[in-house]
C-alpha cells in the first residue's frame, strides 16, 4: 500500500512494497531515493534529478512550493533547537542522551525551558555586576557586596575580597564546565557563554526594533530604499542600540543646525584629508556635459586622486556657445585653482569642442595629458556597431518582442513566471548600453521565451481581436 501522508504520493506509485523506489504517474520514470526525489522530479527541481516532461505545469508549481516550504519549515525549526542545546546546560546528563532530549521536546516544553534559561539568563547578569561591583571597590577601598537574589548591593555583608578568602573567592567563582561556584549559588545560573541572552531575546528585539523604524519611515513617506542605500542607515541603527536607555532623538531645528553644521565640519575634513594627497600621488582632472532635468547645459569637474573623486565645480553654460575656446577656458580655471604641478591628467568626453579644447590645453601645458573617456568611447562604439544593417534588423526585432511583452500586465506576469522573475529590460547608463542588454537578456531567457509562447496562457492572454494577430507574428520572432 502506498503511504498517504506525503502529497508526492498523489502523483507516484511504489514500486513494489519499497518507498525508496516510485513511478511517475506521467512519464513513467521509476526514480530511486524515496518520495522526496519523485517530488524533485515532478516538481522541476533541478540538481537532484531529471525533470519530468509531460507533469502539468500546476502540478509541477505545487509540488515545488511544497518542497520550499517543507524546507523552510526544517531550517527554522533546527535553528531553535541548536539555539536552545547552545544556551541549555543539563547537570549529570550525559552529552548525547541531553541531545536527544531537547530534540524530543515538544512546544509546550520549550517555552519551559526557554523561560528557565531566561532566569538564568538574570542570575549572568546579576553575578557579572557583582564581580564588577567588587573589582571597582577593590581599587577604591570600599567593602560592598552584591545580593545575588535581589541584585542590590549591602554594605552589612562579610567582605568577600578581604586578604583573608580572596584565593578561595577566586576558585568558587571560576566559571568553566564541571566546577562549582559560589556557595549556595548553582553553577550553571553562570555559564561561560552570553550567547543564551542574544538567543533568546535577539529575533524578538530586532522585531520591535524593525516595527518602529517601519511606522517612521510609512508615517514620513520616506522612500523604503532608504534603508538600503549607503552606510549611514545601520551605522544609525547600532549606534542607538549601544546608548543607554531614556535618551531622545535630535529636533528637526538640531538636525538642520548644529548636527548639519558638525557634518559641514566632517566633510571639509575629509576633503581637506584628499587635497593632502595631491601633492604626492598627483590627481585626474574629470570633465563631462550634462543637462538638468530643466534642460540646463552644465559642464561637470571632478576630482579623482587615490582611489578618491571629489567635486569641484559645475559651470552653467545657458546662452553660451561650447567652443574649444570657450572649455579652454574653464579648464585653465579648474587647473589653476588645483595647481599645474599637482595635476597628471585631463579626462573628458570624446565630443568635438571637448576634444579640441583637450589638445590645446597639452600645448599649453606641457607636462600635462589630455585621454578621451573610455566609457564614452565604448558607447560610441555601440552606436556606430548598432547602425550596421543586420544588427539595426535584430535589434528592432528585439524591441518588437519587448514593446508587446510590457504592453500587457498580465503578458508580463507569465512571462516572470517562465524567466523566474527576471526582467528582459535593464535600463543601462547610455540608450545604446540598454540596447544591447535587453538582445543579450532575450537571448538569454530564449529558451523560457519560446515555452512561454507555446503555452496555453499565452493564447489565452491574446486572444483579442487587437492582439491576436501581432501575437502570432511575434511568437515567430521567438521562435525563429
Amino acid at each position: 500500500m502506498a503511504p498517504n501522508q506525503d502529497i508526492g504520493w498523489d502523483y507516484a506509485t511504489p514500486v513494489g512494497n519499497d518507498r525508496k523506489v516510485a513511478k511517475c504517474n506521467y512519464c513513467g520514470k521509476i526514480v530511486h531515493g524515496g518520495i522526496t526525489r519523485m517530488k524533485q522530479h515532478i516538481g522541476h527541481v533541478a540538481g537532484q534529478v531529471e525533470a519530468c516532461p509531460a507533469a502539468p505545469r500546476d502540478v509541477s508549481e505545487l509540488l515545488k512550493k511544497h518542497l520550499n516550504e517543507g524546507k523552510n519549515a526544517r531550517a527554522a525549526t533546527q535553528k531553535k533547537k541548536e539555539s536552545l542545546l547552545s544556551s541549555i546546560n543539563l547537570l549529570n546528563e550525559n552529552e548525547d542522551d541531553e541531545d536527544d532530549n531537547v530534540f524530543e521536546l515538544n512546544e509546550e516544553e520549550m517555552e519551559v525551558l526557554e523561560r528557565k534559561q531566561y532566569k538564568r539568563a538574570m542570575e549572568e547578569s546579576r553575578y557579572m555586576r557583582f564581580m564588577e561591583e567588587q573589582r571597582r571597590h577593590s581599587i577604591s577601598g570600599g567593602q560592598p557586596t552584591m545580593d545575588f537574589t535581589s541584585g542590590s548591593t549591602s554594605s552589612s555583608m562579610p567582605n568577600l575580597l578581604s586578604s583573608r578568602n580572596k584565593r578561595a573567592l577566586s576558585q568558587s567563582f571560576k566559571l568553566k564546565e564541571g566546577v562549582l561556584g559560589p556557595k549556595g549559588v548553582d553553577p550553571y545560573m553562570f555559564p561561560s557563554k552570553n550567547k543564551s541572552i542574544k538567543s533568546l531575546f535577539s529575533k524578538e528585539n530586532t522585531k520591535k526594533v524593525g516595527k518602529a523604524v517601519a511606522k517612521f519611515f510609512h508615517f514620513n513617506a520616506i522612500p523604503f530604499h532608504a534603508a538600503d542605500s549607503g552606510p549611514y542607515y545601520q551605522s544609525m541603527i547600532d549606534t542607538i542600540a549601544s546608548a543607554e536607555t531614556g535618551i531622545r532623538g535630535p529636533t528637526g531645528k538640531q538636525i538642520g543646525g548644529e548636527y548639519l553644521n558638525e557634518e559641514m565640519t566632517d566633510v571639509d575634513q575629509y576633503i581637506s584629508s584628499i587635497k593632502h594627497k595631491w601633492k604626492t600621488y598627483g590627481c585626474t582632472i574629470m570633465c563631462d556635459g550634462w543637462s538638468t532635468r530643466t534642460k540646463h547645459p552644465i559642464i561637470n569637474f571632478m576630482v579623482y586622486c587615490d582611489r578618491d573623486m571629489i567635486y569641484h565645480s559645475s559651470i552653467d553654460r545657458t546662452n553660451k556657445v561650447k567652443t574649444a575656446n570657450f572649455v579652454l577656458s574653464l579648464m585653465d580655471k579648474v587647473v589653476d585653482s588645483i595647481g599645474e604641478q599637482n595635476i597628471v591628467q585631463i579626462v573628458t568626453d570624446s565630443e568635438s569642442s571637448m576634444k579640441a579644447a583637450g589638445e590645446q590645453l597639452m600645448k599649453k601645458r606641457k607636462h600635462l595629458f589630455w585621454s578621451p573617456c573610455a566609457a564614452h568611447c565604448i558607447d560610441l562604439m555601440l552606436e556606430d556597431i548598432g547602425q550596421m544593417k543586420s544588427i539595426k534588423d535584430a535589434i528592432k526585432q528585439g524591441k518588437r518582442i519587448t514593446s508587446f511583452i510590457y504592453n500587457s500586465d498580465k503578458v508580463v506576469n507569465l512571462m516572470k513566471t517562465y524567466t523566474n522573475h527576471r526582467e528582459l529590460l535593464r535600463p543601462g547608463i547610455t540608450r545604446y548600453a540598454t540596447e544591447f542588454i535587453a538582445m543579450e537578456s532575450l537571448l538569454r531567457h530564449s529558451t523560457e521565451l519560446k515555452r512561454m509562447c507555446t503555452s496555453n496562457e499565452w493564447q489565452e492572454y491574446n486572444s483579442s481581436s487587437k492582439r491576436r494577430e501581432e501575437a502570432a507574428e511575434v511568437s515567430d520572432l521567438i521562435l525563429s
